[in-house]
């Protein structure tokens, strides 16, 4: 919620000094061809820039922040979390696809201090696709592997149809906490997840370090890993 409303300039990906910055930086170097490429980006330029950020991030307070979540049984008790932080309990929306789980959700949301909830009888996925609703914040709560095919427990479909239909507001949050399949869980789906995850990843030149001074490495094939060493390597630590 801090992220979304008190840092909320913060959190873009670019902050709304980040032309200045370039320019700046390319000009310490009078030698730098780059130079004098930045210096044809004039201030109305710019301030064109900084004005179309505001009016695209603009400020906003907790009370105008519009969330999804998944209900549960008794969507009153995350529902209670969220208004105590300041959402207006009108722009909390809950989606329970289970008919059982939802009819148990309704009674006890009826009974709580929140009767008048959003309660959605469908799957967060499939409303997706099917309505034009933006959210700043949307919570899943799967407690399931990504990918999943436990019925009724679509992980992946879910993510694919936030990201698909533009679910998320211009400045948005996702929160997941799908973990990958072991392969006790699910051999075959654990297998599969390293081979995506090792033919991503094998052609790239770098790769992230998680170091904090420089989070940069060599890719596989500049470290001289032939695929199958690159696999069996992705297989050992890819749930570290």
């Amino acid at each position: 919620i801090e992220a979304l409303t008190l840092c909320r300039k913060d959190s873009t990906l670019a902050p709304k000094d980040y032309i200045r910055k370039v320019k700046a930086f390319y000009r310490k170097d009078e030698s730098d061809p780059r130079a004098f490429i930045v210096d044809e980006l004039s201030e109305e330029t710019i301030i064109r820039w900084e004005e179309f950020y505001d009016s695209v991030i603009q400020d906003r307070t907790a009370r105008s922040i519009k969330v999804a979540y998944l209900s549960g049984p008794n969507p009153e008790n995350d529902l209670t979390e969220m208004t105590d932080m300041g959402l207006l309990p009108e722009n909390i929306w809950a989606f329970e696809s289970d008919a059982k789980i939802y009819n148990e959700a309704v009674i006890s949301a009826l009974s709580s201090k929140f009767p008048f909830i959003k309660l959605i009888k469908a799957n967060v996925g499939d409303f997706f696709e099917v309505s034009p609703q933006k959210f700043d914040l949307i919570y899943l709560d799967f407690c399931g592997p990504l990918p999943s095919k436990k019925a009724g427990q679509k992980t992946l479909k879910a993510i694919t149809s936030i990201l698909k239909y533009h679910a998320l507001s211009p400045l948005g949050v996702m929160i997941t906490n799908v973990s990958l399949p072991s392969k006790e869980q699910n051999a075959n789906e654990h297998k599969n997840i390293v081979n995506l995850v090792a033919s991503y990843l094998y052609p790239k030149s770098t790769l992230e370090s998680n170091n904090p001074e420089w989070n940069c490495t060599d890719g596989a094939i500049s470290e001289g890993y032939s695929l199958d060493e690159w696999h069996k390597k992705v297989e050992c630590e890819i749930e570290d």
